[in-house]
Formats: structure tokens, C-alpha cells, sequence
């Protein structure tokens, strides 16, 4: 069936939940055509097209072999949380003489370490203090797939061939790299087959081919190696313009890790202002611009009737934006974010992101962990934001850290 001819911009929570509650049990999220594209003209390596562009009851079968067994997997905290001890490592030995860095690169590594140990169960030295040429070269990939995955969405005939040509190259590269990750996985499920890790239990599962779990692997991987990054950096650009919100956030961290050697999982301390940090974060400035739908029913959204089969785009970040919502809001308030409406920056219903406890796990875990190790201070002017597939700083954000002693 032709649909999605219309688009229809909503900008309002009522109309988000309405959209939602509606979506029935096959969601319809048009969206990585090209994606779609890559993997049918290479049928010996996917049987399907993945969570990203799939659709219907193909789309549910797949997302299913990940919820049954494999998905409420948590990885192993130490491993997650000596990946954390690392880019404090890092972060302190790549400071200039100012006390300079910019932190985005070194948070894409960890991400790239910290879905490793989630997916396969093993650290991927992209946290080593030498260069890491195939983490950067991962995230590289990774990053080109966004952008043209977005371009596409939005322009799909404008340099199509020369897109997708860039495209083939970056997954053909991703690919090949977690091939080999996974067959290390088969050898090691042979001598010991009680193996923690999503790629494991998919394997031993009996309900997956072996083409599938590595597209679901791919689609972890593209899932956490831009959204958590950026999210832990503009956490990290609020905190440094707001001293006493930092200063908040850096006690409570010393009540869960008094020492700076304490471990963050050897405590069940709150960390609820540092939650607040984050929700806010996600508030002023999400990963994603939004979301999108076709409806399958004629709705009533913004006083208007908008017929079945129509494109919808769920604008959750200007939503966010706007003072029906949100008393002064560009302003960086954390106790004032609302957990339930925050929640949709992870889409909803039956599509809503899998990664959703893991990411926010992982970003109290960064942010209370620098904090705890750094005070931190930006000297630039005030960050605009790109919108592309995901939200990104207009120039490199350089912040200046400051290590704590004890």
C-alpha cells in the first residue's frame, strides 16, 4: 500500500501520546530506506533488513528474538564500570597544558567499549591510551551511516548514487569487523557455552540464524555509538555553565564514591539529582530531533482530523522548547524535568528504543564518575546544535577539566 504521501508536524505531548496509544501492533516508522536497500541486495549475509527500516510482522519476529532472552541482559557492571575508570584515565593524560579537551572523540570510544561488553560480552581496547585506529575507524562508519541515512530521508534523489555508494563502503567495513568479533564468539561458545553476552545468547538461543544475530548486533552498535555521547557531553557543557549545579551533582557523587578509587556499583547511594542532570539534558538537548509514524486510523491531532496513512514527525525536541510545556526553557533546570515526558525522546510504544535502560545506566555512570573525578568549566560562548540524524554541537566543544585530588 502507498502511504505516507502527506507530512503532518506535530508539536505538542497530547498529540505525541495520541499518535502512540494508536500505533496498533505493527508500528509504522518510515525511516533508513537506504539501509533497506544495502542489506536486500545482499541476501547471503541478512535475511532480513533489520530493526532500523523494518516494518510489520518481519520487523516484530526480529525485534522479539531480542526481547525474549537477549535484551534484558544488563552487561557485566565491572566490566562497564572499569571502561568508565579508563576515559578518566584517558581524559587526565590528554589534557593540554590549559587543561583543554574535547571530549566527544574520547566518549565515542566508550560508547564503542561499552556496547562491546553489552553485545559480546568483552572488552574492545578502544580505550587503550595508544591510538585505536579500528575503534576510530568504527565510529567513523558509524557516523557517515547516520548522515546518509538522514540525507536520504530527507532528499532521496539529490546525489542518491554517490550516497549510497558511501554507504556500501562504510557497513561493508562495519561488517567485516564485527564478523570477526563474532566468530572469535562462536569459538568461544564451543569451550565454554555458558557465555554471558547478547551475541552469546542469540547464538545458543535456537530461535536465530546466525545472519540475523549479526544484523541485530549492527543495529545495537549504530544505536549507542552517537545518542549516549552526545548526550554525556552536553551534560557535561550544562554542568561547567552552571557551578552550583555541578557542585550539587559532585556531592552526591562523593556520597556514593567517597573515594575517587570507590566503586560506583559497590553502592546503592542515590544519584537522583545526577538523574535530574540527565533527564534535563535530554530536555534542552536531546540526541534526536524527534520521531515519526504513519498513522494506520484517521486522527483528531492538533484540533484537526489527519486521515489514515498519513507521515507524521513527532517534534519532541521543540515540544520540549515551549513554555506551555516548560516554565523558562531554555533555561538548564534539572529539578524540573519531567521523567514521563522525557521518555519520549526514546520514541514509544511498540518501537520504543530497546537500548533505553542501558543508555540512561550507562549516562549516570559517566556523568557521576567525571564529576567525581573533575571539576569542570567552559570558557567559549553558548553551543548551537545541528539537527541531522542525531543532534550535534555547531563546532568542536572544548571544555577544561580540572582533576580532584582526593
Amino acid at each position: 500500500m502507498q502511504y505516507g504521501k502527506y507530512n503532518v508536524h506535530l508539536f505538542h505531548f497530547d498529540d505525541f501520546r495520541t499518535v502512540y496509544r494508536n500505533d496498533g501492533d505493527f508500528p509504522i516508522r518510515p525511516s533508513h530506506y537506504v539501509i533497506a536497500q544495502y542489506r536486500q541486495e545482499r541476501k547471503h549475509l541478512y535475511d532480513h533488513v533489520g530493526l532500523g527500516p523494518g516494518q510489520g510482522a518481519e520487523w516484530r519476529n526480529l525485534r522479539g528474538i531480542l526481547t525474549g532472552k537477549a535484551f534484558p541482559l544488563l552487561p557485566s557492571t565491572e566490566k562497564s564500570e572499569d571502561a568508565v575508570d579508563d576515559l578518566v584515565e584517558i581524559i587526565k593524560s590528554n589534557l593540554n597544558d590549559k587543561g583543554e579537551i574535547e571530549l566527544l572523540p574520547w566518549l565515542h570510544r566508550w560508547a564503542f567499549e561499552s556496547i562491546g561488553i553489552v553485545a559480546l560480552n568483552r572488552r574492545l581496547n578502544a580505550l587503550a591510551k595508544s591510538k585505536n585506529e579500528l575503534a576510530d575507524k568504527m565510529v567513523e562508519a558509524s557516523a557517515l551511516t547516520d548522515e546518509i541515512i538522514y540525507l536520504t530521508n530527507v532528499d532521496p534523489t539529490t546525489m542518491y548514487d554517490e550516497r549510497y555508494k558511501q554507504l556500501v563502503e562504510a557497513q561493508d567495513f562495519f561488517y567485516s569487523v564485527l564478523r570477526k568479533y563474532i566468530d572469535d564468539i562462536k569459538r568461544d561458545i564451543e569451550l565454554e557455552p555458558e557465555t554471558d553476552g547478547v551475541a552469546q545468547v542469540l547464538f545458543q538461543s535456537g530461535t536465530c540464524t546466525e545472519n540475523d544475530a549479526i544484523t541485530l548486533i549492527m543495529d545495537l552498535f549504530h544505536g549507542s555509538l552517537q545518542t549516549v555521547p552526545l548526550t554525556a557531553l552536553m551534560a557535561f557543557y550544562h554542568v561547567a555553565r552552571h557551578g552550583d549545579i555541578q557542585t550539587e551533582a559532585r556531592e552526591e557523587a562523593k556520597q556514593r564514591m567517597p573515594k575517587k578509587h570507590s566503586r560506583y556499583f559497590d553502592s546503592t547511594q542515590s544519584v537522583g539529582f545526577t538523574r535530574s542532570i540527565v533527564n534535563e539534558t535530554l530536555r534542552l538537548n536531546p540526541p534526536i530531533i524527534g520521531n515519526g509514524r504513519v498513522i494506520q486510523k484517521d486522527l483528531v491531532l492538533g484540533g484537526y482530523s489527519v486521515p489514515a496513512y498519513t507521515n507524521v514527525l513527532l517534534h519532541f525536541q521543540v515540544a520540549c522548547r515551549q513554555e506551555e510545556n516548560y516554565k523558562e526553557p531554555l533555561k538548564f533546570i534539572p529539578d524540573r524535568a519531567e521523567p514521563n515526558q522525557i521518555a519520549y525522546v526514546f520514541g514509544g510504544s511498540n518501537r520504543m528504543c530497546l537500548g533505553r535502560t542501558f543508555a540512561l545506566r550507562q549516562l549516570l555512570l559517566v556523568v557521576a564518575k567525571v564529576l567525581r573525578n573533575f571539576e569542570i568549566f567552559y570558557d567559549g560562548g553558548k553551543i548551537s546544535m545541528i539537527n541531522q540524524m542525531h543532534n550535534k554541537p555547531e563546532k568542536p566543544l572544548i571544555l577544561r577539566l580540572k582533576p580532584i585530588d582526593e
